[in-house]
């Protein structure tokens, strides 16, 4: 069994070294992602003096196993956490969260671990082997607020950016009609791996499960290959995303001035123009508020405001509600459900049939049977 792990953590080892070389052959253009990337170094290097540590020391060597709440796990969780955040902070950057916000929320239990190291210069560590046998005394004092403020920390954190995605999701959608591949889901799915595998390796550091170490560290392995290829693959999209979240800043600048019943009456008549035109520029994939408020000259920022304000919904809702009415004529006629999706500007048939029974309440083929029955 020993020398399984032994191989585990010469795997770990090897996966880390790999993805430090790749993450040295990427160009990176934003200086997001060049953060990312100095955090990600950093992240694996820890990694790997860490499993070097394990194969050399082994952990029930250096502690006793029985124990509940060790300082070096939770030091370790303490710096992975913060920085793992950091990457994915730095990655994510358009979501506003600034990464001092997350420096702030660490600031407690990064000073409490230096402030034990200190007290074990003076004083005893005193072990906790049961929650029974807790005092008074200044070490295990430390400790317990050292676990309760990481706790706060990390859950605090992943709060924080899960608000900020959700508010980045409800933007997009005033801003993009078709913003599915803009909404960043595959590295926020990565930020809850990590915040759930996080939270497990927390309540076995607190049981003393610590036969679980080594999933723990596959795991945290298997994070920050998803964070290199993100990495390397993304970032064409972070880049549009960070452009639109531009666009959405120098809106609302551009908009502070205007006075609303000064626009509702031009805005409602360019809009029934630019419906009456017959162009139908709704169908055309991945058309963005710019480009409809550019057609239309009027302010973005005008545009999304009356959108949101007079029809109760955002840009993206109101394109396809266009779209899903020009899908209905088109049931009525000769055409496959594929055709109607590449003519109606749905970016696939499954996208189409999503959005087409959210707002119709029937499927695609029940709704095309029963316009045949009305027909006949």
């Amino acid at each position: 069994m020993e020398d399984f792990f032994i191989y585990a953590y010469v795997s770990s080892i090897s996966a880390c070294v790999v993805l430090i070389i790749m993450l040295l052959f990427t160009d990176t253009v934003s200086k997001n992602y060049r953060r990312a990337k100095k955090y990600l170094f950093i992240l694996l290097g820890i990694s790997v003096l860490q499993c070097i540590g394990y194969i050399f020391f082994p952990y029930s060597t250096l502690v006793n196993s029985e124990e509940l709440l060790h300082i070096y796990p939770m030091a370790s969780i303490v710096f992975k956490s913060m920085l793992s955040y950091l990457v994915l902070l730095s990655i994510m950057n358009v979501l506003g969260t600034k990464k001092n916000v997350i420096f702030k929320i660490y600031a407690a239990p990064v000073f409490l671990i230096l402030f034990y190291f200190l007290a074990r210069i003076f004083t005893d560590d005193t072990h906790i082997n049961s929650i029974s046998e807790i005092s008074l005394n200044l070490v295990v004092i430390i400790k317990l607020l050292i676990f309760v403020s990481l706790g706060i920390a990390f859950v605090s954190a992943f709060i924080m950016i899960y608000k900020s995605y959700l508010n980045y999701i409800n933007s997009i959608d005033n801003y993009y009609a078709d913003s599915e591949s803009l909404k960043l889901r595959k590295m926020m799915y990565t930020g809850i791996f990590y915040f759930v595998i996080g939270i497990l390796g927390f309540i076995c550091n607190i049981v003393s499960i610590h036969d679980m170490e080594l999933f723990f560290h596959v795991s945290i392995i298997v994070l920050y290959i998803t964070f290199v290829v993100m990495l390397i693959n993304e970032q064409k999209t972070v880049e549009k995303v960070e452009k639109s979240m531009m666009m959405n800043v120098a809106a609302i600048d551009e908009s502070e001035t205007l006075n609303e019943e000064d626009y509702i009456e031009e805005v409602a008549l360019k809009i029934n123009e630019w419906l009456a035109n017959g162009n139908k520029q709704f169908l055309k994939q991945g058309i963005s508020i710019s480009e409809v408020a550019d057609e239309m000259k009027l302010n973005k920022r005008v545009l999304s405001t009356f959108i949101n304000k007079h029809y109760k919904m955002n840009f993206n809702t109101w394109i396809n509600t266009l779209r899903v009415d020009e899908v209905c004529k088109y049931l009525k006629e000769n055409y496959s459900f594929t055709e109607i999706a590449d003519m109606t500007g749905f970016t696939d048939l499954s996208s189409m049939g999503k959005i087409f029974k959210k707002m119709k309440g029937k499927t695609l083929t029940e709704y095309s049977k029963h316009s045949r029955i009305n027909r006949v």
